[in-house]
């Protein structure tokens, strides 16, 4: 049986997540009628607005704005049924500013209206989940044995692509890299670009979340790999998406990834739902990200590798 334990740092801060996400669920369900964002929530759970959403998901196996809404849906038809009270009253009482957007919402994700609900119909509960459920299929047989190193600083020159499909941000991937690659060849950096990483800066409201942005980036003269050289920031032209990033120095859990790329996110998914519980670590408030060792275009993907870094505290 794998022990965390054996690879765990005695030093670093632990957490319990599950206490830290039981203070956010009695918030949401005491605060219904409030507006409720990621960044009010992260805060509610003393977490890093970057890990929150991953965290929140890993156990609940749903988005944030998935429950907040399974919430407001299962108390506004708590009360269609049994209180005589106006549409109006029951939408503004769970956080809708209009019986128009109670009504909607009640369609879009239960198939059904305030008028049914009063008559006795049964709301689509299944169909929500179903939307709104973002957790994929487990990685049983890839230990999760993550190496702990000390990252400098990091400028990072990133494009952004959008899009996902399938719970994978490879078409996105694409996007970015064929926006940024030309610029970097057009001022003669290629050789001096050693580290290529994407962050992914959203939490996906589902698996084909059209909106999300990955930033696909290039880091000069560092290999995160050998850990060596001095990173700068070369002239460039920013132009499109194109913006210089800051990553901050820390401390990192490092996981390696080994196969198909467009299956990043089932590791992805393993590292916060299984070894973060497990250990207790403490993230720090920074942006996880993932370093790619390999060219996917000339890969074959059963031998695709790329780490995954976590920052700690």
């Amino acid at each position: 049986m794998l022990n965390f334990d054996d690879f765990a740092d005695d030093e670093a801060p632990r957490v319990r997540y599950l206490d830290l996400l039981s203070r956010v669920v009695a918030y949401i369900d005491s605060h219904l009628a409030d507006p409720l964002d990621g960044d009010l929530l992260a805060d509610q759970a003393a977490m890093s607005r970057f890990h929150f959403q991953r965290i929140f998901r890993a156990y609940f196996g749903t988005t944030v704005a998935g429950y907040v809404t399974w919430r407001r849906l299962r108390r506004a038809c708590e009360l269609l049924a049994g209180d005589p009270g106006s549409v109006l009253d029951v939408a503004l009482a769970v956080g809708y500013d209009s019986s128009q957007a109670l009504a909607k919402a009640m369609r879009r994700e239960l198939d059904t209206t305030p008028t049914a609900v009063r008559a006795g119909a049964e709301p689509g509960w299944q169909r929500l989940f179903d939307r709104r459920s973002a957790q994929p299929p487990t990685v049983n047989d890839q230990p999760l044995y993550p190496l702990l190193v000390d990252v400098a600083e990091l400028s990072v020159l990133t494009a952004t692509g959008r899009g996902m499909e399938g719970g994978s941000m490879f078409r996105a991937a694409e996007q970015a890299f064929a926006e940024l690659k030309p610029v970097i060849e057009g001022a003669e950096l290629s050789p001096r670009a050693r580290s290529w990483i994407g962050i992914v800066p959203d939490e996906p409201q589902g698996p084909d979340d059209e909106s999300m942005r990955l930033l696909i980036g290039a880091i000069f003269d560092h290999s995160l790999s050998d850990r060596d050289g001095l990173c700068t920031r070369p002239p460039c032209p920013v132009t499109g998406t194109l913006a210089w990033h800051q990553l901050p120095a820390g401390r990192y859990a490092v996981f390696t990834h080994l196969g198909p790329y467009r299956q990043l996110h089932l590791t992805w998914i393993a590292i916060y739902r299984d070894w973060l519980p497990a250990t207790g670590y403490a993230l720090r408030d920074a942006p996880p990200f993932e370093h790619y060792l390999c060219d996917p275009l000339t890969t074959a993907p059963e031998k695709q590798r790329a780490d995954i870094y976590i920052p700690l505290q």
